[in-house]
C-alpha cells in the first residue's frame, strides 16, 4: 500500500507499484467506473513501471502483477487463518463476508485459499464499516483485579463483585440515556504458574468454561491449580437498528441494461473474455457466471472464472467457489 497521498501508480501521484496497480494492470479494475466514474485513474501510467521491474526480475510483466497479487492474497490468509485455524474454526464451515472498497477484489481467492464455499458481499461494501459505526451499540467495558484460587472461591462470591461492576455500569448507561442495556460477564483464567490468561464467559460453570476453552486452543489441559485473575463486565446499550428491505424474485436473468461491457481479464495467466455488470440495475434471483466483475459505487466485485454468483432477497451478492 502507498496510502492515500502519493497512493499508487495509478492515481497519477505514486511512483512505488502497488497491489491496486496489478489489479488494475490485469483488467480487474475498470478505470472508467472507479469510484462510480468520480474518480480518474491511469492504466498508461502503470504499465511502464509493471514492465521495467519485470524485466529486471526477469518475469513477463502479467507474472509481476500475478505475483503481487499472490503475495497479498497469502498474506490476507495467514491473517484469516489466526482467527479461524489457530483458535480451533475450520474456515470452511463459514460464509466469509466481503466488504471494503477493495475486498471485493481478493475474497474469492481468499476462499478458494481456505476452503470456503460461499462468500457474501452486503450493497455499498465500500462504506460497510461507516454505516457499521453510525448504528453499533454503545459499549463500556469494566474490569477487576481479583486474583484468586479456585478452591477458595465459588460462582455466588464471584457473582457478588460482579454486581459491583454492574451497579457502575448501569449508572453510566443511564448518563448517557440508553433505553436498553444487557450485560455479559467474563473472567481471566489460567493454571497456576502460567504468565497469560484466557477469557471465557461466566456463569455457574465457568471452570469447565475454562477448561474447555484451553483444550480447544492447545489440544490438552492440566492437572494443576486454576486461579481467577480478573472479573470483566462487558455493558451493551442497544440502539436503534433499521429493517432491511427484503426484495421478491424477479428472474434468474440479468437484465440487458445491467451489463456494461465486455473486456479482456488477465486470470491465473490466462485471457477470458469477461462481463462486466451495474450492480445496482442487478435484482433479486439475478445468477452471474464467472469470469465476471460487478461493478458499483464503492467497490468492484471479482467473480473469477471458478466461481458463480446470484443476488438474494436482500441483494447481498452471494458467490459460490
Amino acid at each position: 500500500s502507498a496510502g492515500a497521498d502519493p497512493g499508487p501508480i495509478c492515481y497519477g501521484k505514486g511512483n512505488k507499484i502497488t497491489v491496486t496497480d496489478a489489479n488494475l494492470f490485469l483488467g480487474m479494475l475498470i478505470p472508467e467506473y472507479f469510484l462510480g466514474g468520480n474518480m480518474k485513474i491511469y492504466p498508461e501510467k502503470v504499465k511502464p513501471y509493471i514492465e521495467k521491474l519485470a524485466e529486471k526480475l526477469k518475469l513477463t510483466p502479467i507474472q509481476l502483477a500475478e505475483g503481487i497479487i499472490e503475495i497479498a492474497n497469502t498474506k490476507m490468509e495467514k491473517a484469516l487463518r489466526v482467527i479461524s485455524i489457530e483458535k480451533g474454526y475450520n474456515p470452511s464451515e463459514f460464509t466469509l463476508f466481503s466488504f471494503g472498497g477493495a475486498g471485493g477484489l481478493h475474497a474469492v481467492f481468499l476462499a478458494r485459499m481456505l476452503g470456503i464455499k460461499k462468500v457474501l458481499v452486503p450493497q455499498n461494501p465500500g462504506i460497510l464499516s461507516a454505516i457499521g459505526m453510525l448504528l453499533s451499540d454503545i459499549i463500556k467495558d469494566y474490569s477487576l483485579t481479583v486474583m484468586l484460587k479456585e478452591k477458595n472461591t465459588n460462582y455466588e462470591s464471584l457473582e457478588k463483585l460482579f454486581k459491583v461492576l454492574e451497579k457502575k455500569a448501569k449508572k453510566d448507561m443511564e448518563s448517557e440515556e440508553v433505553k436498553s442495556i444487557y450485560i455479559e460477564k467474563y473472567i481471566d483464567v489460567r493454571y497456576k504458574g502460567q504468565s497469560f490468561e484466557l477469557i471465557v464467559p461466566f456463569d455457574k460453570n465457568y471452570i469447565e468454561n475454562f477448561k474447555n476453552e484451553y483444550k480447544k486452543k492447545y489440544g490438552y489441559t492440566l492437572d494443576r491449580e486454576i486461579e481467577i485473575v480478573n472479573i470483566r463486565l462487558r455493558a451493551v446499550g442497544e440502539t436503534e437498528k433499521p429493517e432491511f428491505k427484503k426484495y421478491k424474485y424477479v428472474s434468474e436473468k440479468v437484465k440487458e441494461d445491467a451489463v456494461i461491457h465486455e473486456k479482456t481479464v488477465i486470470f491465473e495467466g490466462k485471457e477470458y473474455k469477461t462481463k462486466i455488470y451495474d450492480r445496482e440495475k442487478l435484482e433479486a434471483g439475478n445468477k452471474i457466471n464467472g469470469s465476471s466483475i460487478v461493478v458499483e459505487y464503492s467497490s468492484t466485485i471479482v467473480i473469477p472464472p471458478f466461481a458463480n454468483a446470484y443476488v438474494d432477497e436482500y441483494k447481498n451478492l452471494i458467490i459460490e467457489v
